[in-house]
């Protein structure tokens, strides 16, 4: 490895570091950056830091076993699915990182990275109370429809994450978006509709999807939009974006209408499924500044439940513990997202 990769005197300003090429001096420096998201979305993140045994869980194993037979399957088909979506994206952002040259941007990948694996405790510790740690993380070897997503959403990781070009780097940021903005939101629409079921995994998955959707989302909407200003980007490239987003539909799909097939509980229907899918697809084409291209529909049922618990403030909490269901609120301006 050079020394420059780490010190280079003879680098570029740090205010003219894109995101894809040139050669950086090696600082970090928040108070210079090239763009105004980098930083917004890391003091962002920071702020919220929050951990696992911030919820309580100590009902989580009665609650659990007073669920229904299809609520139970439901409840661990989502975890089993989720924590992979976190392992996956983890191991996925060190690898992405290597691509950015743009040291404010590693550092905030570097920063989600650490949340991620605060996810993956979160489901240890979470299916821990629950009693079903082994069986839940062990379930993809038994269950082919969840190995089957499992191996789709990496396949689609691995695609372009070597990145030899502004045009690789897209395209591998398209992957992100789609984890960050699609594979999620079902999983976190189940466990909401079991809601004060299992109010362990409610609040534990509301910390998780406010991570996922208030900053890791915008982080790679704002990487992709950025990419595609700074860089020449050709039409066919952008028809490559296209196919991926479809593809993540249909995973989405595929592993949702199977769940309801299987595991039917009240509330659920294709419809419902399809049209929040395809409602979500929409909104993550428009934030990265692509036309939507799916049918539309008014806001489901299922994205209601998810914005509700997004809300900021949201406090529930006594008078010693005032922390569990806070998420600071934030008028720092992430871009356009």
């Amino acid at each position: 490895m050079k020394p420059e990769k780490y010190y280079n005197p003879n680098g570029e300003d740090i205010l003219d570091e894109k995101i894809f090429g040139g050669s950086p001096t090696g600082f970090v420096d928040f108070n210079r950056s090239r763009y105004r998201w980098d930083s917004n979305i890391y003091d962002l993140m920071n702020a919220n830091t929050w951990f696992p045994s911030e919820v309580n869980t100590a009902n989580e194993k009665k609650n659990f076993e007073m669920l229904t037979d299809n609520e139970q399957a439901i409840y661990k088909l989502t975890f089993a699915q989720l924590s992979f979506n976190d392992s996956a994206q983890e191991e996925y952002l060190s690898d992405f990182r290597r691509l950015a040259n743009n040291r404010l941007v590693k550092a905030v990948l570097t920063l989600q990275m650490m949340q991620e694996v605060n996810h993956s405790k979160s489901y240890a510790v979470l299916l821990d109370a629950a009693g079903n740690s082994s069986e839940v993380f062990d379930l993809y070897k038994y269950d082919a429809a969840l190995n089957r997503k499992n191996q789709r959403i990496a396949n689609q990781f691995a695609r372009y994450i070597e990145g030899g070009s502004a045009e690789q780097m897209l395209l591998s940021s398209m992957a992100s978006v789609n984890l960050e903005g699609i594979y999620f939101l079902l999983g976190f629409a189940y466990i909401y509709v079991l809601g004060d079921k299992v109010p362990g995994a409610r609040d534990m998955i509301k910390f998780i999807a406010r991570d996922e959707l208030n900053t890791h989302l915008p982080l790679f909407a704002n990487i992709f939009k950025t990419l595609r200003k700074e860089n020449d980007i050709s039409a066919k490239t952008i028809d490559k974006i296209y196919e991926m987003i479809n593809e993540a539909v249909d995973i989405e799909l595929e592993y949702g209408k199977y769940l309801l097939e299987n595991y039917p509980i009240m509330g659920l229907t294709e419809e419902l499924i399809e049209n929040t899918v395809f409602n979500y697809a929409n909104d993550r084409l428009s934030k990265i500044g692509l036309e939507p291209v799916f049918k539309s529909s008014s806001e489901t049922y299922l994205q209601k439940l998810v914005q509700k618990h997004l809300n900021m403030n949201d406090v529930r909490s006594n008078f010693f513990e005032s922390n569990v269901s806070n998420y600071a609120k934030s008028s720092i301006d992430l871009d356009d997202f």
